[in-house]
């Protein structure tokens, strides 16, 4: 298995981050440093959590070899039904719509909205 410097190398090959300095930019630190850590050298958690912020990788993954690579995404809330019912229904309306009358619409939904809120 590879070790915790072999996996940071692997994470910057993989993100497209191919220069250390770019990576020390990113982080704040000297080149030293991450050619330090390169060689499995001493790093707080907070560095190999901003590290793996960085890179966009898993933690338990960087600092285990455990899992996959990927950091977790975070699962998406759950639309309330009422919610998901207009959607639907907005769907069904566009659908059916010709171009003129979907611009007439956005036109009416724009009037409604305040400026900041229309899209």
């Amino acid at each position: 298995m590879p070790d915790r410097g072999e996996r940071m190398v692997e994470a910057m090959r993989l993100r497209g981050m191919t220069k250390q300095h770019a990576l020390a930019f990113a982080l704040g630190v000297n080149e030293s440093t991450i050619t330090r850590w390169k060689n499995n050298g001493p790093m707080s958690v907070n560095s190999a959590v901003q590290l793996c912020r960085a890179l966009d990788i898993s933690l338990d993954w960087f600092l285990n070899g455990a899992g996959t690579i990927d950091a977790p995404r975070p699962k998406p809330e759950p639309r309330p039904a009422v919610e998901t019912g207009l959607l639907r229904r907005l769907r069904r309306v566009e659908a059916a719509l010709s171009d003129p009358s979907k611009a007439l619409l956005v036109s009416l939904i724009d009037s409604i909205l305040p400026d900041d809120r229309a899209v």
